[in-house]
Order: structure tokens, then sequence, then C-alpha cells
């Protein structure tokens, strides 16, 4: 184990530090799970960043009253420590269209959620698998029709969002700055879009953990949720031990 204060980390939300649900809005953050973030802050000098698809505003409301730096939208909004806010431009010739696109499709066939994000949008299926095709066809349209966008495949979704940052550029950007400059980076993330993560961090000579199975850039890999959170618990106590001894 490397001294708390060498290392830093980045830490994907849904499927990582909660288990995924049937609705972005109703996963549970446990009070164990909250505790061990906020033990990491203070054992690492502040060194724990959230790297999400959701809008930070989001994470913040289920992290009270941690309110952690953090990328929001895979990397198109991000918060640095000092609380100062960047965002990439809005894109209102992509969001026009895909709300021309997909509000109809989500009205007409029940079970389909659009969730929309400041800059990006994603639609999930995970209650209507069946129609997995004709949501990858329709997020291919509005690719088609919106040069620099990019649709990435998830767990039972789809997400369209401008190529223009992602999961990786964003951690990139926090290892330019205090407290994370200088550090050796651990990112754990369980989703396609965490892919980007992995390879930055590996590419700095940091460590990429995967939660769950499949291909994948990252080093190593958890079973589930579950088995990744117990591995950040007893982590979070190796730090806190090696700082009490000396």
């Amino acid at each position: 184990m490397h001294g708390p204060r060498s290392i830093a980390f980045f830490l994907d939300f849904d499927g990582t530090l909660v288990e995924l649900a049937d609705r972005p809005d109703t996963i549970k953050l446990t009070e164990r799970t909250r505790d061990v973030l906020s033990r990491l802050a203070v054992v690492t000098g502040g060194a724990v960043a959230i790297i999400s698809g959701r809008e930070i505003a989001d994470l913040d409301r289920f992290l009270l009253p941690l309110r952690l730096p953090a990328a929001g939208i895979h990397g198109l909004t991000r918060r640095g420590s000092s609380g100062k806010n960047h965002a990439a431009p809005l894109d209102d010739h992509f969001l026009r269209h895909a709300e021309y696109l997909l509000a109809p499709l989500v009205l007409a066939e029940p079970g389909l959620l659009l969730e929309r994000k400041s800059n990006a949008v994603a639609l999930h299926y995970r209650k209507r698998p069946d129609l997995e095709d004709v949501c990858r066809a329709v997020m291919a349209q509005l690719a088609a029709l919106c040069p620099g966008i990019q649709v990435t495949p998830g767990k039972m979704v789809f997400e369209a969002k401008p190529a223009v940052a992602d999961k990786g550029t964003a951690i990139l950007e926090f290892l330019k700055e205090p407290p994370f400059a200088g550090r050796r980076p651990i990112v754990a993330g369980d989703d396609v879009t965490d892919e980007d993560a992995f390879a930055a961090v590996t590419s700095v000579g940091g460590i990429a953990i995967k939660i769950g199975s499949g291909a994948t850039r990252a080093h190593y890999a958890t079973a589930d949720t579950a088995t990744f959170l117990e591995w950040l618990h007893a982590t979070a106590l190796a730090l806190e031990n090696e700082v009490l001894n000396g």
C-alpha cells in the first residue's frame, strides 16, 4: 500500500459505490459507504473525487453532507477541490434533435426512460430489453444528425453526449491540481464509459479496477459492487493505520 498522501482516488458512482437500480433516482447510497468516502477524504488530504455520468448536483444530493470534487456527465462538467466549476459548451443543436427523436419513442413505449442532462441524454431500456435494437438505432440516427456526438452503450442504456471530453480527460485535469497533483491515481468503475478513465490512469502509471465481468483495460477486477466496497473499507482502514503507526 502506498502512503495516503501519495495516492488519489477517482471513483465511479452507479455500479461502483451504489448498486444499479431500475431508475437512476432510486439508487441507495448507504451510510457505511458515505462514511468510508469521508474517511478516505480525510486520510488522503482530500484526494478523493467522484467521476460519474450523473450531474454534479445529483451526486451532491446523494452524498450529503459530503461535498467532494467531482466530474459529471462523463467529464463534460468538473468541480475541483477549490470549488471552481468547469463545463464544456452546451450543444443546443444536439439537445433539440435528441428531444425530437427520443421523446416520442419514450411516450410510445412504456418502460423506456429518457434521462435528460444539461448536455447529454441517456435512453434506459432496463424494463424493456426487447427494445435494445430499437434504442440503438434511434441513438445512431441522433449521432448521424449531430456531428461530434458520441453514443456509448452501457448497462441497459445508451448515452449520447458531445465527444469533447470523457472521464479520462477529467481525471487528467484533476491530476494537474492540488491535492491530486503528483499522486498515483487509483480509479474504479463498472461500465464502458469507465474505460476512458482506465486508459488515462494507466497512461500515467496509476491503478485501474473494473467492477464486474467483461473485457477491460483495467489492471484488476472485482466480482461486483459489494466486493469492491469491502475492498474500499479495508483500504481506508489500512491507510488510517499507516498514519497512526507513523
